[in-house]
């Protein structure tokens, strides 16, 4: 249905209105304008109080609930029943207004007050549920749909804080599908994505919002996901160029700026001229020199030569014979015999 036929029906189907209840209508729903006036605001303008100005609006949409009247506008309420089932019912509502907006190629700057009068007009076949602090605001076809969805939401928030990490898509699907039942990939995400307490990060992983691994705040948070999701060390030019690849929110990254930053977090271990690895997947910071300290400080009896390389450039990028260099300090290592090298 043309947007275009969704607005002129709309304005027709005011014109049934006295002039005063069409007025405080086109003002509040902001049917002529992008900005919606609070109901105070109308009344001050028409010299009424607030409650006398809610009268008005309430006895006007009462006189447009009429069966005839909105006849016209049967062919949307159809689409909007169609798009809400397809999303299993129950669909947040900035996500909801943009997605019918579309649906029926309404192009104005207040697309989305029309879109919220015409199902304000057919509030018999869809209901609103305003925003919590844990719950989105959202529209459903009725209360048992919406009340499924957030138990399904608040389960799998549940699930999200016991395992205190991102998880891929295909595992909250799998998650979602063992608590939902019978439902569709995108009726599960709908229901989701009503959490205001989960998001998902520019890799696909979902999580808890506050996280860092779902909404990076700066460069090196931003990092961190890179790293985690190339699985290898990295120089920091290519960190950079991979974080302006990805969809973050904020600047674009700087190469030395990353370098800046990733040399002053414990996350991140310098493994080679500028390349970074991270801690967790067992580099260690330092010199070679420190390293091979680390290495063998533990041992009785020393080690051998290509046990010694082996385990040192698993911790650093280094070659074997800078490696072959440091242990030659003989103020610091001895060697046992040709093979094996220990700690003074």
């Amino acid at each position: 249905m043309p947007g275009q036929n969704l607005k002129n029906i709309l304005y027709e189907l005011i014109k049934v209105l006295n002039p005063r209840a069409r007025e405080v209508i086109e003002k509040h729903f902001g049917l002529r304008s992008v900005l919606c006036q609070t109901l105070e605001a109308i009344g001050q303008n028409l010299g009424v109080t607030r409650e006398r100005v809610r009268q008005i609006e309430a006895l006007g949409l009462r006189q447009l609930a009429n069966k005839n009247v909105l006849e016209p506008l049967k062919p949307v309420f159809e689409t909007i029943e169609k798009h809400l089932t397809d999303y299993g019912g129950v669909r947040r509502e900035d996500y909801f207004l943009r997605e019918i907006s579309q649906l029926v190629s309404l192009k104005e700057k207040n697309n989305e007050n029309l879109i919220d009068f015409a199902l304000a007009l057919g509030q018999g076949r869809f209901v609103h549920f305003k925003e919590t602090p844990k719950w989105r605001a959202a529209w459903a076809l009725d209360n048992s749909v919406y009340n499924n969805a957030i138990g399904l939401g608040e389960s799998l928030r549940k699930k999200l804080a016991e395992q205190n990490l991102p998880i891929p898509r295909e595992e909250v699907l799998k998650t979602a599908a063992s608590l939902g039942g019978e439902m569709n990939d995108r009726a599960l995400f709908s229901c989701i994505e009503l959490c205001r307490e989960i998001a998902q990060n520019p890799f696909g992983e979902w999580g808890f919002i506050g996280s860092p691994e779902v909404s990076p705040k700066g460069v090196k948070d931003k990092a961190y996901l890179i790293f985690k999701k190339e699985k290898k060390p990295l120089h920091f030019t290519q960190v950079a160029e991979l974080i302006n690849q990805a969809v973050f929110e904020g600047r674009q990254a700087h190469p030395q700026t990353v370098h800046n930053e990733l040399i002053k977090d414990p996350r991140f271990v310098l493994v080679g001229r500028g390349t970074y690895a991270l801690a967790d997947w067992g580099y260690e910071p330092g010199t070679v020199r420190d390293v091979l300290v680390s290495v063998l400080k533990n041992t009785e009896g020393g080690l051998a030569r290509e046990e010694i390389i082996k385990i040192v450039q698993a911790k650093r990028l280094v070659k074997e014979n800078t490696i072959l260099l440091n242990l030659q300090n003989k103020k610091v290592f001895k060697k046992i015999d040709n093979e094996h090298f220990t700690l003074l």
